[in-house]
């Protein structure tokens, strides 16, 4: 600014000279000087005012990207949080399906039994077959040949005889439920029938010769059998 002063000092004291003189030649030089400083003073000021702008934006650009950080991590943990309660949300109803599902299948109830005591039984003898090979629900008792209903339910039961002559029953609460009668001279086939009973819990079922002496066979290869297993409870 002081050299601005000097200059303008100058101007004026020179200004009564002619346009051809020295003097004029160097006012013209040195306006040119001061406009170019002004200038340089303006540009100088622009950049200062561009910079502080540019400062300001990195200063909110630096704020708003630590904004959206913050909210990123905040979003991050409530959607971690959401997946692991519904995670385990899911485990639950799964485990709460499974046993909802046990509840309608109902009880297991299954006996399946082998190897008469007495192959040649007598009219209204228990047949009882002391092989227990299955006994879901321990309903088959193998000493006395009598299988107890533990549940209520729809059971079926199927028997088998091999040998040359049987009169048989399976017998329900005292009531025969199925009967029936089988003739092989030659004492080389195997029979089987089956029936179905609707039973109250301890129900008791068993198997009996009906009807005269009977002759029955057994081996490794062929089998007496008594068997049951619950349908519907």
């Amino acid at each position: 600014m002081f050299q601005r002063s000097v200059a303008l000092l100058f101007i004026t004291a020179v200004l009564s000279e002619p346009e051809c003189s020295r003097f004029h030649y160097e006012e013209q030089t040195l306006n040119k000087m001061i406009r170019q400083e002004i200038a340089m003073e303006k540009l100088q000021a622009d950049m200062a005012a561009t910079q502080q702008q540019v400062l300001d934006a990195l200063g909110k650009l630096t704020e708003t990207t630590k904004q959206l950080s913050d909210d990123w991590n905040n979003e991050k943990i409530k959607l971690e949080h959401v997946a692991n309660v519904s995670a385990e949300e899911t485990n639950k109803n799964v485990r709460n399906f499974a046993v909802e599902m046990e509840k309608l299948k109902g009880p297991t109830v299954a006996f399946r039994s082998k190897d008469l005591v007495d192959l040649t039984p007598s009219s209204g003898e228990t047949l009882v077959f002391k092989t227990t090979t299955l006994n879901e629900g321990l309903g088959y008792d193998n000493k006395s040949g009598i299988f107890t209903a533990p549940v209520a339910g729809t059971y079926t039961f199927s028997v088998q005889f091999c040998g040359k002559d049987m009169y048989y029953a399976i017998v329900a609460d005292g009531v025969d439920i199925k009967k029936g009668w089988f003739c092989d001279e030659k004492w080389n086939t195997c029979y089987t029938t089956d029936t179905v009973a609707v039973l109250q819990k301890d129900s008791k079922v068993n198997v009996k010769c009906s009807a005269g002496s009977s002759i029955l066979r057994a081996s490794g290869n062929y089998w007496n059998t008594f068997s049951g297993v619950l349908v519907k409870s």
